[in-house]
């Protein structure tokens, strides 16, 4: 019982870990992108 519960409780750390690291790098790309269009301009 206890391997399982700690099972779950990493996977749930990956999986928020991962889904953290992309919309941070989705923030990053639209930070990214808007600094292009403003060195640009």
């Amino acid at each position: 019982m206890q391997i399982s519960f700690f099972a779950k409780l990493v996977l749930f750390l990956t999986l928020y870990f991962i889904s953290d690291l992309s919309i941070k790098n989705n923030i990053l790309r639209k930070v990214m992108s808007r600094a292009h269009r403003a060195k640009k301009i």
